[in-house]
């Protein structure tokens, strides 16, 4: 029985995964209306340059959030030194 139960879960996994996958597929056609842009000036060979610090794309949660933790202690440590002047 226990075998049994291990098996529909894993099953119902399976099955959610294709169906979620079968879905993904159908919506990528949609894409493909889309006009691509060429290229009218040379590609640069050279690396693409960062962005400034504290400033991150929406999509790079990791940069995001490292900053903030940065601007957070900055902060803090501002407060404490400010604390401690006499």
């Amino acid at each position: 029985m226990r075998a049994f139960l291990i098996f529909l879960v894993i099953a119902g996994l399976g099955g959610l995964y294709l169906w979620q996958k079968q879905n993904d597929q159908t919506a990528t056609p949609s894409n493909a209306n889309k006009p691509v842009a060429t290229a009218s000036q040379p590609v640069s060979t050279s690396q693409p340059t960062p962005a400034p610090p504290g400033v991150a794309s929406e999509h790079n949660w990791m940069k995001r959030s490292l900053d903030r933790a940065r601007d957070v202690t900055q902060k803090s440590r501002d407060q404490t030194k400010q604390g401690q002047d006499p």
